[in-house]
C-alpha cells in the first residue's frame, strides 16, 4: 500500500511541476498578455509570457487568432506561431509593449526582427516618441514618418495596429 501512495504522490508532483513550468508557455497566451521574446537570434522564434511592466516584456498580445485564421492583416505586426493553426497550432499577432520615451534594440526590421527593450543610448535603435491608443492611424505621426520596411530603421516609423487600435510612433534612439 505504501509503494502506491509513493507512485500517486510522485506522479501528482511531476504535475504540478509540470503545470507551473508551463504558466509561461506563449501557447496560454491571451490578448493583453505580455511576452518576452528569447534567443540570441536576429529573428524571434521563441517566446514566454511575463508581467507586462517587467523590463523585458518587449512584445504585447493584441490578437489570437482563432483556427482557420493565418495572418495578422497588418504587417507592422509582429507574430509568435507554433505552426499553421489550422493543424491545432496557434498563431498571436503582437504589438509593441512600449511606452513614450521607451528605447527598443531590434536587429533585423519589421515584423520579424527581434525587438527587445533597452535603456536609451548606444545601443537602442529607436525610441516610442508618441503613442495614440484608440486610433489606428499613421497620420498621427506626421509626415515625416514612413512604413517600417526591414531593415530600414534609421527615421522616423509609424506602427499602425487595427486591432485593438493602436498607433506607435518611433524615431531614432
Amino acid at each position: 500500500m505504501a509503494k502506491g501512495k509513493i507512485v500517486v504522490m510522485a506522479m501528482i508532483g511531476v504535475w504540478v511541476l509540470a503545470g507551473c513550468a508551463a504558466e509561461d508557455d506563449p501557447s496560454r497566451a491571451q490578448p493583453g498578455d505580455c511576452l518576452e521574446a528569447l534567443g540570441e537570434g536576429k529573428k524571434t522564434t521563441e517566446f514566454r509570457i511575463v508581467g507586462c511592466a517587467a523590463p523585458e516584456a518587449a512584445y504585447r498580445v493584441a490578437v489570437r487568432l482563432k483556427r482557420g485564421e493565418r495572418s495578422c492583416g497588418s504587417t507592422t505586426y509582429g507574430y509568435a506561431t507554433s505552426g499553421y493553426v489550422r493543424g491545432g497550432g496557434w498563431h498571436l499577432c503582437l504589438t509593441l509593449n512600449g511606452q513614450v520615451g521607451d528605447c527598443f534594440h531590434q536587429e533585423v526590421g519589421f515584423p520579424t526582427g527581434r525587438a527587445t527593450k533597452v535603456a536609451c543610448g548606444p545601443s537602442a535603435t529607436y525610441r516610442i516618441v508618441k503613442r495614440v491608443d484608440g486610433s489606428a492611424d499613421k497620420e498621427l505621426c506626421g509626415e515625416d514618418a514612413a512604413y517600417p520596411v526591414r531593415n530600414d530603421l534609421d527615421r522616423p516609423l509609424y506602427l499602425v495596429y487595427p486591432d485593438p487600435p493602436l498607433t506607435i510612433c518611433t524615431d531614432r534612439a
